[in-house]
């Protein structure tokens, strides 16, 4: 946390006295919850996402199962984990009907299966799920008897048989108050649905001007120039991310070195905090290390942002995946957890990275607090699964079980405290998805964005507030989606508050790549995609011999092939590769001799290919 420089007087005072409190007092505890490996039973898990699909007032789980849906391996299925409080988990996959036994069985990895989104796009209460695949999508509406429906359909959101969905976003860029969809895909453009209510969507990629087709990963909603509306920026692997403002006709503007969200990277996950207290959302976003840092966007509150993770210490988590800002210490601050890893073994020390804030400085502390698991992780969300005030995390492993990190802060810190605000929309959508919510303890304000939204995920949930030693709440600021403001009064601390919009004090808004990291060798793979064959041209200032090494989604190594390369610049080497192997998204390797090279291809058929 960092003190406004405004503040003067007895509140440097109060801050001083603060931050001299011994850190142990607010220590954070984490165990894994041992009962729930064998609970939640899958071993091959991209996306997680939480929400209250039943209305029962805790959070349940949806985990996308990887592999191929095979109607008789049930491995390979996706599933629905209702939350039963103390008594655990109980997987009601199959009594919910969230299983498509129409499926068709396919080879290789197309339809494989990344993200699960949650978002109530008819307003009625109830969470609904869209599934991302590789082939055809799913929709899935809630029918509040705890049973779901396959809509996809009837609601014309089914994308294509070859698109590469990664992940779904429900946000409400048009401010009528309900959801639209957009699709990031690796393969083919993006998609962009705008709900038109009685469960139809319409097709507006390429009107929208947001069909970008850079291989994308993820998305971020975020109201950069507080005029209302939703811009977005879009987080792009093999290219540069994209930011769109809202220009509030339908259509949306490129602008992203404009506001200085340029990535070059290998961008996957994003996450989104208040860094710097002071009212302007600063961005997070994943990369693979070995090419391009992570950046860490800081907002400057001019419409710029500038790069400071390498200032703040978060650039480097390996080959990152999900990362999410939250409070894990309930200090006032936010801290980030990343997951990270595509190659097994993970090398030593690109575990899960976690980054205590102390008072603006980010301490990697994952090792010491037993987060720094070696398992490949890819999807990622914090909540309490217990109800007991602080945030819990559920990675998802590609090579191992879910893990469930149990958070002692409150059962183990004395004092602690907390407050918890679920929204619901009148005006907006029903869970208020893109409200900024603004705290004020002791006149210092304390702000979080709400979107729920991660790579291969996006979750629903009430947004959370540790406080310290604060007992209380002074004032609550929600800037609906609807463009409405509204104040609510005092809250005491630890406890959980339905905020219902149309209920509080009206107020006026104040709205207005590098190849290789080894300067005596250079690398270049093409072409992307490939069919058959791959070209490796190098330079070296020595022979060298490699491996090259490909494996498939799930991890599994299909080919290798070594690889002698000269001195000096050389012809292009081909790789021939075998034509058994599937059409579909790869990694591979290149190591040996002191070179670790790697990065994702894309293996097409021999038929020509639109992208």
């Amino acid at each position: 946390m960092q003190l406004r420089k405004k503040l003067v007087g007895y509140y440097c005072l109060v801050w001083l006295v603060f931050s001299t409190l011994p850190l142990e007092m607010f220590a954070q505890s984490f165990e894994l919850v041992p009962d729930f490996a064998t609970q939640s039973k899958l071993t091959n898990t991209i996306g997680v996402a939480v929400a209250d699909y039943d209305g029962d007032g805790d959070l349940d789980i949806f985990a996308v199962a990887a592999a191929v849906f095979n109607p008789t391996d049930s491995m390979t299925w996706s599933r629905l984990l209702r939350n039963d409080g103390i008594a655990g988990f109980t997987d009601v996959t199959l009594e919910s009907q969230l299983i498509n036994w129409q499926a068709v069985t396919r080879d290789g990895n197309f339809g494989s299966k990344l993200g699960a989104s949650w978002g109530d796009y008819d307003n009625d209460g109830y969470p609904d799920l869209f599934i991302a695949n590789y082939g055809l999508d799913e929709l899935w509406h809630n029918e509040g008897d705890g049973t779901f429906k396959n809509v996809t359909v009837s609601a014309k959101v089914t994308g294509c048989l070859f698109c590469y969905s990664t992940n779904g976003l429900w946000w409400d860029y048009d401010q009528d108050g309900d959801l639209d969809l957009y699709v990031s895909d690796w393969l083919k453009a993006n998609r962009f649905y705008r709900n038109d209510g009685g469960g139809q969507f319409t097709d507006i990629s390429v009107e929208s001007g947001l069909n970008d087709r850079r291989h994308s990963f993820s998305s971020l909603p975020i109201d950069l120039n507080k005029d209302g509306l939703q811009d977005l920026y879009v987080i792009n692997d093999n290219g540069p991310n994209n930011f769109y403002w809202n220009n509030g006709n339908g259509q949306f503007e490129e602008a992203t070195a404009e506001v200085g969200l340029e990535n070059l990277g290998n961008g996957m996950g994003v996450a989104i905090c208040d860094y710097q207290n002071d009212g302007n959302f600063d961005i997070y976003s994943t990369n693979i290390h070995e090419f391009v840092p992570n950046p860490f966007f800081v907002n400057q509150g001019n419409q710029v942002f500038t790069d400071q993770a390498e200032a703040i210490g978060i650039e480097d988590t390996g080959w990152g995946w999900g990362t999410r800002f939250f409070d894990a210490d309930h200090d006032l601050d936010e801290d980030l957890y990343v997951v990270n890893g595509f190659f097994s073994p993970i090398a030593e020390g690109d575990g899960n990275r976690f980054f205590n804030n102390q008072n603006g400085r980010f301490i990697e502390m994952a090792k010491e607090l037993g987060l720094n698991s070696t398992a490949i992780g890819m999807g990622l969300t914090v909540f309490d699964y217990d109800l007991d005030g602080d945030l819990d995390m559920l990675v998802g492993n590609r090579n191992a079980k879910l893990d469930l990190y149990q958070n002692k802060t409150v059962a183990t810190n004395t004092p602690t405290n907390w407050l918890q605000i679920q929204l619901q929309g009148t005006k907006s959508n029903r869970f208020g998805v893109g409200a900024t919510v603004k705290i004020i303890c002791d006149t210092i304000p304390y702000y979080r964005h709400y979107s729920g939204a991660n790579v291969f995920g996006q979750s629903i949930q009430p947004i959370h507030y540790g406080l310290s030693l604060h007992q209380k709440v002074d004032e609550i600021q929600v800037n609906w989606p609807s463009g409405l403001v509204e104040i609510f009064q005092e809250q005491t601390a630890n406890q959980r508050i339905t905020l219902v919009e149309g209920t509080g004090q009206e107020i006026e808004s104040d709205l207005v790549l590098s190849t290789s990291n080894i300067p005596t060798f250079s690398l270049t793979l093409f072409p992307n995609p490939f069919v058959d064959q791959l070209m490796i041209e190098t330079h070296s200032e020595k022979r060298k011999v490699l491996d090259f090494l490909l494996f498939d989604i799930l991890g599994k190594m299909v080919f290798k092939q070594k690889m002698t390369i000269p001195i000096g610049s050389s012809v292009p080497t081909p790789i021939e590769v075998p034509k058994k192997i599937n059409v579909g998204l790869y990694f591979y390797q290149i190591k040996g001799e002191g070179i670790a090279h790697s990065g994702k291809i894309y293996k097409a058929s021999g038929l020509r290919m639109k992208f």
